[in-house]
């Protein structure tokens, strides 16, 4: 017995650091040499990519911590050293596939975050009817894999209404698609939203042709605040620029780059903002100035 609780004891630690839950300096330096390499090869801006790379290579590790620890610590560093709000760092307990080459695309959601996002009702608030106003406040942009009957169903009961107000004030970002799925009931047809500029190419984002529910044609209201952040202003900018809404409130936080969830090690991620979002009519991106509102908030 004296013997069994030293072995049991190296065994739980040897566990711990396999799953990268309790790492060592070695370990940390690991996470920060991944994490440079897919910044220094993908971050959108070029120029500073190599600083940050620097800067997560040179740092000193620490003797020892706990995964979610330092994944918290790294992200809050990242945005602080660049500016960028959109960058991030998470930790998962379930390891994750890297065998993809060069990890080219954003993993697919983990069933945690399925979970979460189902607990948190795909990130959409409660709908209100009053007045022949619909209101409803979106926290996030959920999972475009849950979206799209939580929304069909926001849009059945707002068609009982004359207006619609979104409320974004609370909402700091999300899935791009999801979004772009929102907008989709707003326009009578397809209209270019948005284009995203890699480093090497461009995307064109269109709303889509069809929607399971009925598109709302009345007037639209979106309220914002200096909360309102990444994809939950895109949201409000693309669409102020058609005309298709008033925008009410305050000025938004300003991060226009649109980030991916890279997989740097089998348990650690980084938030990697990967290509700058520009208005197709505006010819113009919110990154760093924020959506100017057209109007104060609502009493």
């Amino acid at each position: 017995m004296r013997f069994r609780l030293p072995i049991l004891g190296l065994l739980l630690v040897w566990f711990l650091v396999d799953r990268e839950f309790l790492l060592l300096a070695p370990g940390v330096r690991r996470v920060q040499q991944a994490a440079a390499s897919d910044l220094e090869a993908r971050y959108v801006d070029a120029a500073r990519a190599p600083h940050l790379g620097a800067y997560l290579r040179q740092r000193s590790p620490e003797w020892v911590t706990v995964g979610p620890w330092l994944a918290a610590r790294l992200g809050e560093e990242l945005r602080t050293q660049s500016g960028d709000l959109p960058f991030g760092a998470g930790y998962t307990w379930a390891a994750a596939d890297l065998s993809p080459v060069d990890n080219a695309t954003a993993p697919p959601p983990t069933a945690e975050e399925v979970a979460e996002d189902r607990a948190d009702e795909f990130g959409i608030g409660p709908l209100t009817l009053k007045d022949e106003t619909a209101t409803v406040a979106i926290r996030r942009f959920g999972l475009l894999e849950s979206a799209e009957g939580p929304v069909a169903d926001v849009f059945r009961r707002a068609a009982e209404a004359r207006a619609l107000v979104l409320d974004l004030r609370d909402c700091d970002g999300g899935v791009a698609g999801t979004a772009l799925l929102w907008a989709s009931y707003l326009f009578p047809e397809q209209v270019h939203w948005a284009t995203l500029q890699y480093r090497v190419f461009r995307e064109e984002y269109w709303t889509l042709p069809r929607v399971a529910g009925p598109r709302f044609a009345g007037p639209v209201t979106v309220l914002v605040g200096p909360r309102t952040m990444a994809v939950c202003e895109g949201f409000a900018y693309h669409l102020q620029a058609r005309r298709r809404v008033a925008v009410l409130g305050e000025r938004t936080a300003g991060a226009g780059h649109y980030a991916t969830r890279r997989q740097v090690t089998e348990h650690f991620s980084i938030e990697l903002p990967e290509a700058r979002a520009t208005d197709p009519e505006t010819g113009k991106s919110w990154h760093g100035v924020g959506v100017a509102p057209d109007g104060p908030g609502l009493p």
